[in-house]
Order: structure tokens, then sequence, then C-alpha cells
């Protein structure tokens, strides 16, 4: 597997701070997740004209690749305006692709209160969704997260769409687990064949039922069963770090979280397999 974090960990720095920490921890890739004051970089004017070309430029002087470009858009809609919207999201976002010779922009499955039924809302996006990324030469990844961390539930939305080419999975590592109670291997079995990508991160449960992130391989999660699990199907495609810095301010500084997981990762990868 190759290594990649996103730009959630490091909200101040700067593409030339980004690139130094990718390069000296040996990471071989970033995923962009917001930029600066922008968290959807397609809004952003550093990711336009010039300023663009400078940022993609930088990277690929530095040997990188650009993993994923991770927006906020949504397969689930409330009506057809909804819908449109989150299509046009998708667009503006498979566009930007090209600029970095990326193959992989992340959607969210989005909220199913209020809708009638969500796998058939889902599927209808999806299949739009598919053209699309058929058209740019890309993959849109389904996050498991938010009301779609039941990787059943997931993997029947793609189905329900005929599971077409130009749709993929990004399994984020906690929310199945932590939110939908699932082991690592049954995660990994029902998205095999269509994963495309992983979030790593770790986390402690909180006596209040919710959670607190901590450095990987410092919490709870059951990462090396995640591991052993992704070999088991043969999954060699990313693994990335979601250092969630922007939205949880008190979590260690990218200084410490994006080192310390090249190392813990490397040293991972380096133990026997075990389920």
């Amino acid at each position: 597997m190759k290594l990649s974090f996103t730009t959630l960990a490091c909200p101040g720095w700067d593409i030339s701070k980004i690139v130094d920490a990718a390069v000296a921890s040996r990471y071989d890739a970033i995923d962009f997740r917001g930029y600066l004051d922008a968290v959807e970089i397609v809004e952003s004017r550093s990711f336009k004209g010039r300023a663009l070309r400078e940022i993609a430029s930088r990277v690929k002087d530095a040997g990188l690749e650009v993993s994923c470009l991770s927006s906020g858009a949504r397969m689930t809609a409330r009506d057809k305006a909804d819908r449109e919207c989150e299509l046009d999201k998708m667009r503006r976002y498979a566009e930007l692709c090209g600029a970095f010779g990326c193959r992989q922009v992340r959607i969210f499955g989005g909220a199913v209160e209020g809708v009638a039924d969500p796998v058939a809302s889902a599927a209808e996006t999806l299949a739009t969704a598919s053209e699309i990324a058929r058209d740019a030469g890309i993959v849109f990844a389904v996050e498991t997260h938010d009301d779609w961390s039941n990787t059943t539930m997931l993997r029947s939305a793609l189905r329900a769409a005929g599971d077409p080419d130009g749709i993929g999975l990004l399994w984020d590592l906690q929310h199945p687990w932590f939110a939908a109670g699932e082991k690592p291997d049954v995660s990994a079995r029902n998205l095999a064949g269509k994963l495309c990508n992983t979030h790593w991160k770790d986390m402690r449960r909180m006596p209040d039922g919710g959670f607190h992130l901590c450095l990987v391989g410092k919490g709870e999660l059951p990462l090396h069963a995640v591991f052993t699990s992704l070999r088991s199907i043969g999954y060699e495609g990313w693994a990335t770090l979601e250092w969630e810095k922007r939205w949880h301010s008190d979590i260690e500084e990218p200084e410490i979280a994006i080192p310390a997981f090249a190392e813990f990762f490397r040293e991972l990868a380096r133990k026997p397999a075990t389920m």
C-alpha cells in the first residue's frame, strides 16, 4: 500500500509546508481536503488559474502524487434539485482532477432522514456520477461515513445502480467499527472488489458515548486486524491518514501526527498477519 495524508491534518499550512512534510516522512501522495481558509478546494482561489498550476507543479516536482480530491458532495438527495446540486459539485471536482493527474474524488453518502428510499436515491445519483467519472477518467469513492457507515447498506446502493464503473468505495476505518459495530473482516469482505482507498485514524471511547481522536496506534481501533483483512482481499491501494485537525483543534499538531502515522504504518506492515 502507498501512503497519503489529507490536508485536514494541516489547515494552516501552505503548499510548501504540506509538500515538505510529505517528503520528510516519505509519503507517496497528498489528498486535498481543504486548503488554508477553504474547505471545498473548488471554491478556493488557490485552485484556479496560475495559482493552481503552481500548486500542481510543486507537488509534481517533489515526486509526489495527489491520491484523491476529497469533496463534500453526497450521493443521497432529497429531490431532483438537490441531486443536481451534488452532481454539479462532482463535475467540478472531476474537472479539477486533470490538473493533478488524480484518479479519485471522495464523496459522502449523506443523510437519509426525510428520504423515502435512500438506496434508490443514492443509486440514481451514482448512475449519473458514473458517467461523469467515465468521461473524466476517474473514480468517485463513496466513503463509509454518516448514515452509510454500515457497509452492507452502502454496498446495496452500488448494486442498485448496477455496480457501475467509475464508482468505488472508501473505507473510513472508524465509522463501520464505531457506529455500525462491524468487525474489520466483515467490512473488508463487503467492500472487496470496489475498495479504492482507506482513511486511517484512531480513537478512544468516552464515558458519554462519544469518542476522542488520538494518534494512530494509540487508541482502540483494531488496526492490526484491519491491515490483515485488507491483505486478505488483496488490497494494494491508498492508506491515507485522515487527521482531523481542521475539525478538532485540541488534537496533536500535524508536525507530530503526520510523521507518527508513517512510522506506525511501516511498522504495522512488517508484522506477521493475524486475524
